[in-house]
């Protein structure tokens, strides 16, 4: 019953303006929690705002599109090395057919028509794998096309283009940087991988692994023709440096070691591990020799001669040489499964990553090489537990000794003759030759079969 002195006009209308206030504020809310789906991929500070750099860095970061700001629609993470990190921080359109990616939940706020071109691919600086990377569009302007397809998932867009030929950089510009990458949502996120410069080879190479990272098909960016939908983006990956997986940098304090589990777990037998050579009795440790025969440098011109010794030593001798079609698991197996693996310095040496924790891996490093042998391998492998050995060349094993005088400074001090130039590099990478003193390399073989007899004996 209503008290008397109170009009029931004046009643309905306060339970109208309620009911109104009630609605409209679950929208909103609805609404938010719609355009922030990548807001689980929290860092502790905000990217920057188009055209303004910022270069704060933190100790421990988590990649963020989201900010206390809504307006802030497309941010960059611009601050570090080697990478860029581009955010749509809410709904967003792909038009594939132009390479531009729509904000289509810019607000009021954003500045009309912001606009970014950028490449995906974590080598910001290298002009030469930026020319092989298709350069894309992100901008705050209104798209010409409604959705085509709608995805619940945010996206992750990168290249496989720039390097990716080579083995090395499809492990560290790639597949690596992805694994950092959604290794730096705060929360297991489900996404969408997105890529340009796609590349038939590459995908079916790397299904199974690719499969570890999402649960949706891949879209192939440069085949669509329909316009597709997120609820937000990721454009670029993330590295940490060469085969470095910084867990200082991650919310989840991942390794190396983890991705190395991760390559396991995808590729390695299920069960017990059983060696090819086992423990039988009269069993030899196994050595794979991953052979450069590419006619680009760095070759063994004694090959024969080295095979020989390495037999002679009492390794059972298998030589293994990549190809851009190789199955991944076949090659993980026959690596896995070895108790030392040898070759020059090179992406070849990548396929250090398949190796069992304690095996040997020689790396032949020619000379000029001594740098990035490090930097690139040596490192990597003592974050794996690998029994790293180094043969280092002298001057009379190189094929420059006989283009060069031994005073020359191309083989008496690389690093000066070098001096940061490219050009004068390759000297070293792509003219070298091996020619190795087998006498010497066999006192180095020995060393190495005495510490692959010892894991082959521990481990089968």
């Amino acid at each position: 019953m209503l008290k008397k002195g109170v009009p029931t006009t004046a009643i309905v209308s306060f339970v109208f303006v309620f009911m109104v206030f009630f609605f409209t504020s679950q929208i909103n809310l609805s609404l938010l929690s719609g355009s922030n789906v990548a807001s689980s991929i929290a860092r502790s500070k905000p990217g920057m705002v188009i055209g303004i750099t910022n270069t704060a860095r933190e100790d421990k970061q988590a990649l963020s599109p989201s900010r206390s700001g809504v307006e802030n629609t497309i941010t960059c993470d611009c601050s570090h090395r080697y990478y860029d990190m581009w955010f749509i921080n809410g709904p967003t359109l792909l038009d594939p057919i132009t390479s531009t990616f729509f904000a289509i939940g810019a607000t009021n706020s954003t500045p009309l028509d912001s606009t970014v071109k950028f490449h995906p691919y974590p080598r910001k600086t290298d002009k030469n794998a930026k020319a092989k990377v298709n350069e894309l569009t992100l901008t705050s302007g209104p798209p010409k096309s409604s959705c085509g397809i709608r995805h619940s998932s945010p996206a992750i867009v990168f290249s496989t283009g720039g390097y990716t030929g080579n083995f090395y950089h499809q492990f560290n510009d790639g597949l690596l940087a992805l694994y950092i990458t959604i290794n730096s949502l705060t929360l297991d996120q489900d996404v969408i991988l997105v890529v340009t410069n796609w590349s038939d080879w590459w995908a079916k190479k790397y299904a199974d692994l690719l499969h570890r990272f999402t649960r949706h098909p891949i879209v192939n960016m440069d085949n669509q023709t329909r316009t597709h939908c997120f609820p937000s983006a990721i454009v670029g990956l993330m590295t940490h440096g060469p085969l470095v997986v910084d867990p200082t940098l991650l919310p989840r304090n991942k390794t190396l070691l983890d991705f190395h589990a991760l390559l396991q777990n995808t590729y390695g037998p299920r069960g017990n591990y059983l060696s090819t050579s086992g423990k039988s009795k009269g069993a030899r440790p196994q050595l794979v020799l991953v052979n450069r025969k590419n006619g680009v440098g760095r070759e063994i011109l004694n090959l024969k001669e080295v095979l020989k010794a390495i037999k002679e030593v009492g390794f059972k001798a298998i030589v293994f040489e990549p190809k851009r079609n190789a199955s991944v698991r076949e090659t993980y197996r026959l690596l896995h499964g070895s108790h030392a693996m040898l070759a020059v310095h090179g992406a070849a040496m990548t396929h250090l990553l398949f190796l069992r924790v304690g095996t040997v891996v020689g790396e032949i490093v020619p000379i000029g090489t001594d740098w990035p042998a490090k930097t690139f391998y040596e490192k990597p492998a003592t974050v794996l537990g690998l029994e790293y050995m180094k043969y280092k060349i002298e001057v009379n094993e190189s094929s420059l000794a006989e283009k060069y005088r031994v005073n020359d400074l191309v083989l008496k001090n690389p690093s000066a003759f070098v001096n940061g130039n490219y050009t004068k590099a390759m000297v070293y990478m792509k003219t070298q030759n091996v020619k190795l003193d087998i006498v010497r390399f066999r006192a180095y073989l020995k060393e190495a079969f005495v510490k692959a007899q010892r894991f082959m004996d521990k481990e089968g």
